[in-house]
């Protein structure tokens, strides 16, 4: 029985225009999303949904309509046409629109490839070039401040991400503090506790003379560091940079088990909305044990939310911080890196209120603030309802090419397993037994960049692929997962022989 495709069902990728969203609706049925007889959405439902005007539908509809793809019926809206699916499959196109667009603007989008799967980028083309512009027209109609960012931080992105961290984290009456990335807000973090226990120990660094070697405690009261292996690299990197003494938990499904860290004060660094790199979700129970532990400990944990906005068919967890009791030794931090674009260069801190004027003089030390521009642009996005609107599209965007990838991986490559698809903009596919350098390699040659899961380990290896499907659009899934079981299978031949497993 044919069915009715409403809009918020039918997923498109990024469409920018008529020839776009011809490709993407041909695709659809070429997928089995669309089915003969399916009726289409109206075209003022699809203009509201991609936001494209509603001529520009029109077109788009006409040019399907000419190739035999969709017929138009009095009274019974638009329907996918009998026997057109075949002939997608097959390889059937329109004969294609050119878009009314300024020379200047056929030139190659700048950027990483589709190909390149590696995990971090987001894909910045689903932002609303209007709405973005807009916001930085109003940012700069002020001119100059005349300031410098780390003396007076944009007052209006510090105050419109007040009210997006409570609607969309649940963490009421936050003050953030700003900085140009994440890395430089752990960093802060990790010298300001540092800072503050060293001084409790009667000792505070006055040189480099203070400064251990890379691979051992500053002295007797070394701070330990808690981070989960494989993990986030850039918190490693950051921690090293203080002499903290590393030590390091292989992931665990559940999240860290606290009765591994031990009585001592110390930073335990975590990203539980979804664990950096596998994936994985931090229990509940685990949640409440990681705050009780740090408040009776007197420790810190960071909490970093990188991607914490885009979640697929599962409840919200809260963020820790939001948690009793939890305000006063969780620092939260965010960036705009994976919801918008890393171009931005804007992140976020809510630190323990303890902290705060320690973490405030590190800025003004080492001036890692944000510029003033991109942060009051952001600040203007935020306060016009267009970041809320760009979340809810770039999610819908995001599950459907991570439903796509993960549905080719299972039809090609059935004996993978796959982590992390519940949240985030990456999953991981896990390679028992095989080195997934020399994949990594081979994929390489095939014309995909992906990362190894090993080169995010420390001590706990753990074979298999880092994988971002955040501009895996199209038929890219497929095509993906194909050349990974070709390029599997030979590893495997090789490592193993023809007799091998």
């Amino acid at each position: 029985m044919a069915r009715t495709a409403r809009p918020g069902s039918l997923v498109l990728d990024d469409v920018s225009g008529a020839a776009d969203l011809v490709g993407a609706i041909v695709d659809r049925i070429a997928d089995g999303v669309l089915a003969d007889g399916d009726r289409l959405p109206s075209s003022r439902a699809l203009a509201g949904q991609t936001g494209l005007s509603r001529g520009t539908v029109v077109r788009a509809f006409d040019e399907l309509a000419a190739a035999g793809f969709i017929v138009a019926e009095h009274g019974s809206g638009t329907r996918v046409s009998a026997g057109v699916v075949q002939a997608a499959r097959a390889g059937a196109r329109t004969r294609g629109l050119r878009e009314a667009v300024p020379e200047r603007a056929l030139a190659p989008r700048r950027g990483r490839s589709v190909r390149d799967l590696r995990p971090g980028i987001p894909d910045a083309g689903l932002v609303d070039r209007r709405a973005w512009r807009s916001a930085v027209r109003a940012a700069a109609s002020d001119g100059m401040a005349g300031l410098n960012p780390w003396e007076e931080p944009s007052p209006r992105l510090r105050a419109e991400l007040s009210g997006h961290l409570r609607r969309h984290r649940g963490i009421a009456d936050a003050d953030p503090l700003l900085f140009d990335s994440s890395r430089s807000a752990i960093a802060a973090l990790c010298a300001a506790f540092a800072a503050e226990r060293r001084a409790s120990c009667g000792r505070v660094p006055v040189g480099p003379q203070d400064r251990a070697g890379p691979t051992e405690p500053s002295d007797a009261c070394g701070i330990p560091f808690h981070i989960e292996d494989p993990g986030y690299r850039g918190a490693l990197l950051m921690a090293r940079e203080q002499d903290l003494d590393v030590r390091f938990h292989p992931v665990e499904a559940d999240g860290l088990d606290v009765a591994v860290l031990g009585d001592e004060p110390g930073i335990v660094f975590t990203t539980p909305a979804h664990q950096y790199p596998l994936g994985h979700r931090i229990s509940v129970d685990r949640r409440v044990a990681l705050v009780e532990w740090a408040r009776r400990t007197g420790s810190l944990v960071i909490e970093d939310d990188y991607d914490g906005e885009f979640r697929y068919g599962v409840a919200p967890l809260p963020a820790l911080v939001t948690l009793p009791g939890a305000s006063g030794c969780v620092a939260y931090v965010g960036t705009s890196s994976k919801s918008v674009s890393p171009d931005l260069r804007v992140a976020w801190c809510v630190p323990p209120a303890a902290l705060r004027r320690s973490v405030e003089r590190w800025l003004a030390v080492h001036r890692r603030g944000p510029s003033a521009l991109p942060a009051d642009a952001l600040g203007e996005f935020i306060g016009s309802g267009a970041m809320d609107r760009h979340l809810a599209r770039a999610a819908r965007v995001y599950s459907d090419r991570r439903a796509r990838l993960v549905a080719a991986l299972a039809r090609e490559c059935p004996r993978l397993a796959v982590t992390g698809v519940e949240a985030g903009l990456h999953l991981c596919v896990l390679l028992p037994g095989l080195d997934d350098e020399a994949v990594v390699t081979g994929l390489d040659q095939a014309g995909w960049r992906t990362r190894s899961l090993s080169s995010q380990s420390a001590t706990h290896a753990v074979s298999g692929l880092v994988l971002s499907y955040s501009r895996l659009g199209g038929r890219g899934a497929g095509e993906f997962a194909s050349a990974l079981r070709v390029v599997v299978g030979r590893v495997r031949g090789q490592e193993f022989g023809p007799a091998g497993p």
